[in-house]
């Protein structure tokens, strides 16, 4: 077992920290390149930088919303009961 999660956490921190270099560069490096630099095909267009954080941002308060209403109202039904 603790292998497993050795691995998922060795995959954890190599994928936030390959998510943290790539917008790093997207939104520090790229806007000053000139457009027909062969690095501009690697990214999306220099908007999602904004629109992708901020979608991720309300859905990820959406469902910790969404589980805590889900937790609240569960612990008032055992209580009714």
């Amino acid at each position: 077992m603790g292998s497993s999660d050795r691995i998922f956490g060795a995959t954890a921190v190599s994928a936030a920290l390959f998510i943290f270099v790539y917008y790093s560069i997207w939104t520090f490096v790229v806007p000053f390149l000139s457009e027909d630099c062969s690095l501009q095909k690697y990214f999306l267009s220099y908007e999602y930088a904004i629109y992708l954080p901020a979608a991720v941002l309300v859905a990820g308060v959406s469902l910790i919303t969404a589980f805590f209403v889900k937790t609240t109202s569960q612990s008032k039904n055992k209580k009714a009961k």
